[in-house]
């Protein structure tokens, strides 16, 4: 008998486990582009012409992110996808989000190592949990540096779908800092509407501060 429940514990435990494990579980095929170039072609969306087209461009891949286009200005070029929001984030598993983002040179230099790692540790089937814990250690640890003053990234693109509902939202800059440095600097903390405090994981070191703009990469009006 008492074998018998031991073995019932076990299997109890298998399921749950196995359980677990389905639900950090995703078919990761949606995620990816099948063309190469569109791909390539989306990303330079997020910035202006005289900055996307010497830029250097990654694609993402069942491995990562690879180098599609080689740059000379030191922008990187790249379609992020949900699973660059926060832990979290209710879409954090949105198969249709296709996010363009050009990053300038300080940001490469020093927020590239984390885009990177996330990407390939998304398509090699690690889990959101799993991906916070060793984010934290990385930074804990300095394999992750802080952004380089200056750091910046454009979200222009007028084919940006960032979420189910107003999936385009509008054209934007993102400035990253270190979370030490409190919000007052901006004035953040009083309502400051020019400027947007984004939310992130409780423990993530960076703070992202979003400044929403008028025009697209093409120019276009997107707001009146």
């Amino acid at each position: 008998m008492l074998r018998n429940r031991l073995s019932l514990v076990i299997v109890a435990g298998m399921l749950s486990a196995a359980g677990a494990a389905a639900q950090d579980s995703h078919d990761l095929a949606p995620y990816l582009m099948t063309d190469r170039a569109a791909e390539v072609a989306l990303a330079r969306t997020a910035a202006p012409k005289n900055i996307s087209d010497s830029a250097t461009v990654l694609a993402l891949t069942k491995t990562g992110y690879v180098e599609a286009a080689h740059g000379t200005n030191g922008f990187t070029c790249m379609v992020q996808r949900s699973f660059f929001a926060p832990i979290a984030d209710p879409n954090f598993w949105f198969p249709a989000n296709r996010s363009p983002i050009c990053i300038n040179p300080p940001a490469t230099r020093t927020l590239l190592p984390e885009i990177m790692k996330r990407a390939e540790w998304i398509m090699s089937g690690v889990s959101p949990g799993e991906i916070l814990k060793r984010t934290d250690e990385a930074y804990a640890s300095h394999k992750f540096p802080m952004p380089a003053p200056g750091a910046m990234s454009y979200m222009l693109s007028p084919d940006q779908v960032l979420a189910p509902t107003n999936p385009h939202w509008v054209p934007h800059l993102m400035f990253y800092y270190a979370k030490s440095m409190a919000g007052a600097t901006w004035g953040l903390d009083d309502g400051n509407g020019a400027m947007i405090d984004a939310p992130g994981d409780p423990d993530y070191p960076i703070r992202l501060v979003l400044i929403p703009v008028r025009r697209w990469s093409d120019g276009k009006m997107a707001m009146p």
